[in-house]
């Protein structure tokens, strides 16, 4: 697929429907935030913040940090089904798509917070203790 592709998604209920353009990177959340709100591990397609548009309405989350400081994870559900949709990270300038509600097929390249994993998982895919340098982790590596 090129960059030019466009992903459309919609909600459990379809009150709120995405469209992605581009590519996505694809990986897979291991951590407690993301299994605490999709209720497993977070099957993500991470997307440029400006290459999704939704429609429809959203409600937004934001847990406060431990340490007082405010969450960089914006959490949006739609706000009638409260189905999962999307979390923003604009630090990383990137919007984290949950990929049930996307209509293509997910292959992740790698998994991140893999030192949280309520389940293990062998693949041979890349598992990163928390994320890769250049999304601003350790880099660290586990084995399966």
């Amino acid at each position: 697929m090129s960059d030019d592709t466009v992903t459309t998604g919609q909600c459990y209920c379809g009150a709120v429907k995405l469209e992605c353009k581009g590519e996505p990177m694809n990986v897979v959340c291991h951590c407690l935030d993301c299994a605490r709100w999709t209720g497993s591990v977070n099957l993500a397609s991470l997307y440029p913040c400006d290459a999704v548009t939704v429609t429809g309405e959203l409600k937004e989350f934001s847990k406060e940090l431990p340490d007082g400081k405010e969450n960089p994870s914006k959490r949006r559900c739609c706000a009638k089904c409260n189905g999962a949709v999307l979390n923003d990270h604009p630090s990383m300038g990137l919007t984290d798509v949950v990929s049930g509600v996307l209509s293509r097929e997910f292959k992740p390249i790698f998994h991140i917070f893999y030192e949280k994993k309520i389940w293990g998982v062998k693949d041979g895919l890349p598992k990163f203790k928390d994320m890769p340098t250049d999304m601003g982790g350790s880099g660290d590596t586990m084995d399966e």
